[in-house]
């Protein structure tokens, strides 16, 4: 299953402070950065349990993350990906001269990982 038409957002979030603590290769940092946060009901349409993979992909790349489901909301159309690598591959490389890449609005679709094999 895949939902296309997303906006993606990015930022920083307070557990991902708090796992920074162990260092950016540390399990607890992958489990509050590599996810990406759906609303409740299209996270429905994907039709999976939490927590598992999907591939995220944006006009600059794409990254295989966890999925999740937001406490806040409701937010139809809308996911977010905690600032770091993970978004990092997502995001337009070109800083239109300010020093920083557009880490929000960006258009995405999800796709479920159907498997761990590199490709699917």
């Amino acid at each position: 299953m895949s939902l296309d038409n997303l906006i993606l957002l990015t930022g920083r979030t307070i557990s991902q402070g708090v796992a920074l603590e162990g260092g950016k290769a540390s399990r607890e940092n992958v489990r509050a950065c590599g996810i990406c946060t759906f609303d409740a009901d299209d996270f429905k349409k994907l039709d999976c349990l939490v927590g598992t993979p999907v591939k995220v992909i944006t006009d600059y790349g794409e990254v295989v993350v966890y999925s999740t489901i937001t406490e806040e909301g409701p937010h139809q159309g809308i996911i977010f990906i905690p600032m770091g690598p993970w978004a990092n591959q997502l995001v337009n490389p070109s800083s239109q001269a300010c020093g920083t890449p557009t880490y929000k609005g960006m258009k995405a679709k999800v796709e479920v990982v159907k498997s761990g094999k590199k490709g699917e």
